[in-house]
């Protein structure tokens, strides 16, 4: 007990630094996140099933385990979530069904799974040429994004919780190089996401279906002669790379996503309050720890891609690059204007953007960032 209270009080401790570094309200109160329980042994133990769209070893598993992990250190162990990795409880593509009808508890999911349902619930997870991982995370912190979620997910039965925002894709890897649009149109290319899909069509661009788990082989053996799948740190575990040798960046049609994890509403509203708070205290935890954790693998893994593994970086030409930039934001502008709740969250990720305009301009290379280039 005496080793679990420390580890509580060193979560406390990590929740203030956060604190005093500009985060939300709901992470100061994070940081009496040891007195969610304290122990108390008149709370219930309590048991939940947490599946995942993704696979065990896959490096977005790892959060849904995190965030378990972390559930049950902030309630001295007496909440216990167990996850199931995807195929264990059921194929990725019931995962929500499962979890809005209660047949588990809760699910570790990325939106864009679900956009038969509603194309909005793309929007929540990936987005075209605009958001960055740290726009994504203070749009939902601090900026009414949370709000987004909690009314898409809700009209389904479920309470939502971001746990990671995570950067841009790596980008387009291929057998032979892609400068240009015309490149692409020449190609089968494997591209997650209806919205991207869209921009795809409007370029002329092939778009060929392959799962994720098939997609090494499928580079392999020319089924396709391009794809994505994540950012570098994920592209590595598939060891992508390996039979596709270029790589065009950036990732126009993934410049950031979302990973979290949906809760059924009638699980929620049985758990005691001191569990409630223990949930969106672990969530809010995981999501900043995950920001630096991705950002870093992503850092180092691309620099082994380049300097061991002899990846090629390509780079569209500028022409090219400010039609596809035109052309994603027709494809937003569209659906807003078909979808009274895309157009919720597009307002309000676009008033964000508007909000933050100025001051980004004045920040200049300060804003988000710079290479540091020798003075001459």
């Amino acid at each position: 007990m005496k080793c679990k209270q420390v580890l509580a009080s060193a979560l406390a401790l990590a929740l203030l630094c956060l604190t005093g570094c500009g985060a939300d309200q709901g992470m100061m109160d994070a940081a009496n996140a040891n007195a969610v329980t304290g122990g108390n042994s008149d709370l219930p133990v309590v048991t939940w099933k947490m599946g995942s769209t993704w696979g065990s070893g896959n490096i977005h598993f790892s959060v849904d385990q995190r965030f378990a992990e972390l559930v049950g250190e902030l309630t001295s162990g007496r909440f216990t979530i167990t996850n199931y990795s995807e195929g264990e409880l059921c194929a990725a593509n019931q995962l929500f069904d499962y979890v809005s009808g209660g047949t588990i508890q809760c699910g570790g999911d990325w939106g864009g799974y679900w956009s038969g349902k509603d194309t909005t619930f793309e929007l929540l997870s990936t987005v075209m040429d605009n958001f960055t991982a740290l726009d994504y995370y203070t749009w939902i912190y601090q900026a009414g994004g949370m709000d987004c979620y909690k009314e898409m997910y809700g009209q389904y039965n479920m309470e939502y919780f971001p746990i990671v925002t995570n950067g841009a894709e790596s980008g387009i890897r291929s057998v032979t190089p892609i400068t240009s649009i015309q490149d692409m149109q020449k190609m089968k290319i494997r591209l997650g996401g209806v919205m991207a899909g869209r921009a795809a069509q409007k370029l002329g661009i092939n778009i060929t279906t392959v799962a994720a788990s098939e997609l090494y082989e499928s580079l392999q053996r020319g089924v396709i002669d391009g794809g994505e799948f994540s950012g570098p740190w994920a592209d590595d575990s598939l060891k992508l790379q390996e039979v596709a040798k270029y790589w065009c960046a950036p990732a126009w049609y993934q410049s950031s996503g979302v990973n979290g994890v949906m809760i059924n509403k009638d699980a929620w509203d049985a758990l005691p309050v001191e569990y409630q708070q223990a949930i969106e205290h672990a969530a809010a935890l995981c999501c900043g720890e995950q920001l630096a954790r991705y950002t870093w693998n992503d850092i180092t893994t691309a620099n082994k891609m380049l300097t061991e593994d002899g990846v090629i970086v390509t780079a569209m030409n500028d022409e090219d690059w400010q039609i596809i930039r035109q052309t994603c934001r027709e494809v937003y502008e569209e659906e807003a204007a078909a979808n009274p709740n895309f157009e919720m969250v597009y307002s309000s990720m676009m008033e964000y953007r508007e909000t933050s305009a100025a001051y980004r301009d004045m920040l200049g290379d300060y804003s988000w960032g710079f290479n540091y280039d020798d003075v001459e």
